[in-house]
């Protein structure tokens, strides 16, 4: 029983790890991408029409979640399940997205309208849904194809969709064009990468896509949970920047824009995680508990080992991040993200927690949990961005600070929502090492700041805290055979 256990261990190992490679690899490539992006946009387009560009993706985010309906988490849950229906559950999907999508677009331009924004957000609106549009039918194939576990295609498409997009938005940047010229230009290109993903639907066996009833049903059935999870989670961004954009000057909605897209980007890795781990999660909490327990509890330890470092570069060195986008102009931001280095590292945790109570069907709870954070940010964000208006210039740092408040509350009710038999003796150590572990890195890298420029003290206690994990066992031995072995049968091939 032993060695049937070790072998199945081993195999989930392996494709747990195989498709968190392909997508760490693909947010590694186009992490500089997504850098570059932004960093032209907030150079060419200062503070105020960035500040503008995030509240119009961020109001199309919180209004896409209703256009797509929980379908992200649905879609690969219900196909890994059943795989036969994969072409009836993606048509019936496709065809509520699309006629979801109008209704929606009306209510948000309404809402601006009522909320007394310009002609310049109507624009920025418009242009950004479209893209949205877009990006949600790309979504729903990459998420039917991750229902069969397998994300090298999605990786493909993602790297291929930020390199086209950086294509085109650079140089019409660098010629002359604003606001709407760069969001317009992303439109030819969301088409393109929607018709080659089309096309690779063949290689995971989908010959022919149909809408029905049944399947539909199935889709909002297990949705609803996730839509009403993902609106509790979104309204809180959208909160904040309503609040923002009404509560301080235009450029502070800039600086914080700059320093979430940055903590957006150090998201990536934990993002290719848990992008990988859901299908798998789902399958194992109904075939084989003790295998989802194990599995959720290597998903940690990996986190750990990231969140530690990220954390701490964050709040040490927050001015290599702002000097891309131009500390002359977003100097601010920095002190938005040394307080948002916490939030980074507790996010890094509530991912993957949230991850493994969706797959083990504890969506209600979850969604009360983000209802309260949603209700927190009501009434934290009106006392605390005029406080730090008032007394710093930068009424974002409160944002910052509620957004702690908020994802420690997350963090705290994951770890008391979670199934049984994750957090063990071995774990609790593992995560103990890396946290000592970032402690001395911290320690390194304060005494070296003053000493050495950012690009070379960053560096140095980076390895300070690689080879600190390394001498202290916080990097499990079967966790580095299996990168080395997937690396190595990538390369092969």
């Amino acid at each position: 029983m032993q060695p049937a256990q070790n072998a199945g261990d081993q195999a989930l190992g392996r494709l747990v790890a195989k498709n968190t490679f392909y997508l760490t690899v693909s947010q590694a490539l186009t992490i500089p991408i997504a850098i570059l992006v932004n960093a032209t946009l907030a150079r060419f387009l200062g503070p105020s029409d960035f500040g503008l560009l995030y509240l119009a993706s961020t109001l199309c985010g919180f209004g896409f979640l209703v256009v797509n309906w929980g379908h992200d988490s649905a879609l690969p849950a219900l196909i890994a399940r059943d795989r036969p229906r994969a072409g009836a559950l993606l048509g019936s999907s496709l065809a509520w997205r699309i006629g979801s999508a109008l209704v929606v677009y009306v209510v948000l331009a309404a809402g601006s309208l009522i909320l007394g924004y310009g002609s310049e957000l109507q624009w920025a609106l418009g242009l950004t849904f479209v893209i949205s549009g877009f990006a949600s039918l790309i979504g729903a194939c990459k998420d039917t194809i991750r229902g069969f576990e397998r994300t090298d295609i999605p990786a493909y498409v993602h790297v291929g969709q930020q390199f086209l997009t950086a294509l085109v938005i650079v140089p019409a940047l660098f010629f002359g064009g604003r606001l709407r010229l760069s969001l317009f230009v992303q439109i030819p290109v969301s088409a393109v990468v929607l018709v080659l993903i089309w096309r690779s639907l063949r290689t995971v066996g989908i010959e022919t896509l149909s809408a029905r009833k049944p399947e539909l049903k199935s889709l909002l059935q297990i949705g609803t949970p996730f839509v009403f999870l993902n609106l509790a989670m979104a309204l809180q961004p959208n909160i904040d920047a309503v609040f923002l954009s009404k509560l301080a000057p235009s450029e502070v909605m800039g600086w914080f824009a700059v320093s979430r897209r940055l903590i957006g980007v150090l998201l990536f890795p934990a993002s290719a995680l848990i992008g990988a781990l859901y299908p798998t999660l789902c399958r194992l909490h109904t075939e084989d508990r003790d295998a989802f327990a194990r599995v959720s509890r290597g998903a940690f330890s990996s986190v750990a080992l990231l969140a530690v470092p990220f954390a701490v570069g964050c709040g040490l060195y927050p001015e290599i991040g702002v000097a891309l986008f131009s500390r002359t102009s977003f100097r601010e931001a920095e002190d938005n993200l040394r307080i948002l280095s916490v939030f980074l590292f507790l996010v890094y945790f509530s991912m993957p927690l949230g991850t493994c109570i969706l797959a083990a069907g504890r969506h209600r709870a979850s969604s009360i949990v983000q209802c309260i954070c949603v209700a927190v940010s009501a009434i934290l964000d009106p006392i605390l961005i005029p406080l730090f208006q008032k007394h710093s210039g930068n009424g974002g740092l409160g944002l910052c600070v509620a957004a702690v408040i908020s994802e420690a509350l997350v963090v705290a009710c994951g770890v008391a929502l979670a199934p049984r038999g994750i957090f063990d003796r071995s774990l609790l150590k593992s995560l103990a090492l890396a946290v000592a572990s970032g402690g001395l890195m911290a320690l390194v890298a304060h005494l070296l700041h003053p000493l050495l420029p950012p690009l070379v003290s960053a560096p140095a206690a980076l390895v300070v805290y690689a080879l600190a994990v390394w001498w202290t066992g916080a990097v499990d031995e079967s966790q580095v055979a299996r990168i080395k072995a997937t690396v190595a049968r990538r390369f092969a091939r």
